[in-house]
């Protein structure tokens, strides 16, 4: 890791709220980073969330992927997915090709963002999981999972490779994951500062009660 540079963008610059033990967990490991020998400055990638560009391309790749079934097959789908099979057919060119356009730009701004940065470090989620079987947890107000996703779902929009590295457990148990995050064809990046990570003991962290 020595002589990584590192950019530690602990919510996005401020878009996302993030539970208080796990900002702390992945602010630990951050500092885990720096000890093995990283340049770590905090730093955010300058864009606004880009979540309707993603659905327009997510639903509308569901629905061409869905098309052959039937309708009885349709209905075996998860409710949400169908849902959203529906909104993606219903898309015309012309939005699809706006979304492009995001993806795009988005794009070019990560490739000089990564001119600076080797690494983009950000929490994994910015919550702990929640109960099974929900697309959003209770009383979020959120309508679709991105909504508890945006640390990660702007790196499949702009085909970043990611891996997130578990950095410790909340009060409950549950694991916190930090993501580490480099600019397209760095694999080697992610995979390499993600094993050092590993190989530190980040994983075996105690539980964060919240606070610093």
């Amino acid at each position: 890791m020595r002589g990584l540079r590192v950019a530690y963008s602990p919510s996005l610059g401020g878009q996302v709220a993030v539970r208080p033990e796990v900002a702390t967990a992945v602010r630990h490991a951050v500092e885990r980073l720096a000890e093995l020998g990283a340049y770590v400055t905090e730093a955010d990638p300058d864009f606004a969330e880009p979540v309707d560009a993603f659905h327009t391309l997510w639903f509308s790749g569901a629905a061409r992927v869905t098309q052959h079934l039937n309708p009885a097959q349709r209905e075996l789908l998860d409710p949400g997915l169908r849902e959203v099979c529906g909104a993606g057919a219903r898309y015309s060119a012309l939005q699809y090709l706006a979304a492009v356009d995001v993806r795009m730009e988005l794009g070019r701004r990560m490739g000089r963002f990564h001119e600076v940065y080797d690494v983009l470090v950000t929490p994994t989620l910015p919550i702990t999981a929640f109960e099974a079987g929900a697309e959003v947890p209770k009383g979020s107000g959120h309508r679709r999972w991105t909504g508890w996703t945006p640390f990660t779902y702007p790196f499949n929009l702009t085909q970043q490779p990611a891996a997130t590295v578990p950095v410790g457990r909340d009060g409950d148990g549950l694991p916190i994951g930090m993501q580490l995050v480099a600019a397209r064809h760095r694999d080697d990046l992610v995979l390499r500062a993600a094993h050092a990570l590993y190989e530190a003991g980040v994983a075996q962290a105690p539980v964060t009660p919240g606070g610093s």
